[in-house]
């Protein structure tokens, strides 16, 4: 019966007696400081701890009913102590003279009265007066429980606001590694399906594509698993806290819950604070939260996911797509570089004079680009010195000149090889071979730049960029070298249903 009222009048957040109750629309009740601190907690909807019924600040009713009951249940309980079988109080007398040597003072054999502020200990009169205690600040048992159970709320609300982000967390990225395996799926159906085109004699492949899928999916989803493992880890850490704390808030004799914070409760605290030497009223304490997130899903396969059957044209030709883009280039104005009538090659015009020997002019493509995955070829030949690339802002520059916009380009130097420039810093890159062909691959939803070796479809590199400006495709041919590099840069077309590449 004891334990049937008292439960009547307990607060299931806090579990403790009602303080200032208050109930929700679904007829639930929770202390107000609890329920508010619930809602704050909250990172979305705010819904009862008790059905989840979706509840709002306005919902929030006093009950001067449940106030009134909870303090006739706690005098009708406190009779109830009082009240007990001789047996119970046998039992308790054999109990309290090995509770009382427990909390007597093993220096002076004095009870423990005082509780020491500067030593968060329990201490004596005779070791108030002493050396050892000398200058310290002391206050009585019962007051000092009071002021570290109100620190102990404290932290104990902290860790329940904590927690409620630690588990919006981890349905977050539940949901993001749901929707990675979704994602993974249609991309596996995809690529089923441009690859039953190719028929039988591309089966080969396809297996080979889908265990490049499969790997990175296995990659990112254990990449993010670790990550939900962190944030489970923290969330059972604090969670076993949180447990302690409220047990601890539940231990009535103040000399016992001074004793169990002197032992446990005030080394947790501290070590949850942020600084040790902060008041009571102002206490930070460390968050475990604030250098978590959420990884969003990030599986992608690159062309393969964009352009796959042109990719595997280059082992097994056949009928495809999709296919290199068609590109149309700007006429530059510059008398010493010639793009052709259809404007899909560059070069540098002919000439007798040794004038102008470094003059390396360029143009840009007409069209711009801000969203989706674009691959173009580029035939560069033999050609010993010339520059392919993407401008980023530039939909008004007609040369390849320095400029203020962003530029990622790849050159073949005839002094120092291959170079990839990105906003003015070059890099040496070392590459075995001297392909005739350059692919480019541009994908404005990640902001990537890829350059390949389209003779053989390997990846030269790749560059990420961070503006949101359109992009451009920018040819140069590069230095005359007194013509030895007079032949032109081409973008390539690939009309398959003609027969024609």
């Amino acid at each position: 019966m004891y334990s049937a009222m008292s439960m009547q009048i307990k607060c299931s957040v806090c579990l403790g007696d009602f303080t200032d109750p208050v109930t929700l629309s679904c007829e639930h009740s929770f202390c107000r400081e609890c329920i508010t601190g619930h809602m704050q907690a909250s990172l979305g909807p705010t819904t009862c701890p008790e059905c989840q019924k979706p509840y709002n600040e306005e919902d929030l009713k006093s009950s001067r009913l449940l106030r009134n009951m909870t303090s006739t249940v706690r005098e009708h309980l406190a009779e109830l102590k009082l009240d007990k079988s001789p047996s119970k109080e046998g039992a308790e007398s054999l109990k309290l003279p090995e509770m009382e040597r427990m909390l007597m003072c093993s220096e002076h054999d004095e009870k423990l009265k005082l509780f020491c502020e500067t030593d968060q200990k329990l201490v004596c009169v005779i070791c108030r007066d002493g050396d050892k205690h000398k200058g310290h600040v002391f206050k009585p048992v019962k007051e000092a429980a009071q002021i570290n159970k109100g620190e102990l709320k404290t932290a104990l609300g902290f860790l329940a606001k904590e927690n409620g982000q630690l588990d919006y967390m981890i349905q977050q990225q539940t949901t993001e590694i749901t929707k990675t395996e979704g994602k993974s799926k249609s991309l596996s159906a995809q690529i089923s399906a441009q690859f039953e085109e190719m028929h039988q004699f591309l089966r080969q492949k396809e297996d080979e594509v889908k265990k490049k899928l499969e790997k990175e999916e296995k990659k990112v989803i254990e990449f993010m698993q670790n990550n939900q493992s962190v944030i489970n880890r923290r969330f059972m850490e604090n969670k076993e806290k949180e447990i302690i704390l409220q047990s601890a808030l539940e231990i009535e004799q103040p000399d016992h819950f001074l004793q169990w914070w002197n032992e446990k409760g005030f080394p947790m605290t501290k070590k949850m604070k942020q600084k040790a030497d902060l008041t009571p009223s102002n206490i930070k304490y460390t968050s475990r939260v604030k250098d978590l997130t959420v990884l969003p899903d990030s599986l992608f396969i690159g062309p393969h996911e964009t352009h796959l059957q042109f990719f595997v044209w280059k082992e097994m030709l056949g009928s495809i797509k999709p296919v290199p883009e068609s590109l149309t280039l700007k006429k530059s104005g510059e008398s010493y570089l010639k793009v052709s009538p259809g404007g899909t090659r560059i070069r540098q015009a002919d000439r007798a004079t040794v004038l102008y020997k470094d003059f390396n002019p360029g143009t840009v493509s007409e069209k711009n680009f801000k969203a989706g995955q674009h691959y173009w070829e580029i035939e560069v030949g033999e050609k010993p010195d010339w520059t392919v690339g993407i401008k980023i802002g530039a939909e008004k520059q007609l040369s390849a000149a320095k400029s203020a916009e962003s530029e990622i380009l790849l050159h073949l130097k005839h002094t120092k090889g291959y170079v990839l420039t990105c906003d003015g810093k070059d890099t040496t890159l070392n590459s075995p071979d001297k392909p005739q062909k350059i692919g480019l691959y541009l994908d404005c939803e990640r902001k990537q730049v890829s350059f390949y070796n389209a003779d053989n479809m390997s990846r030269l590199t790749r560059i990420n960029y961070s503006s949101k400006q359109p992009c451009c495709l920018t040819l140069v041919p590069g230095l005359y070298l007194d013509g030895m590099n007079s032949d032109p840069l081409s973008v390539c077309s690939y009309e398959f249903n003609t027969g024609k590449r």
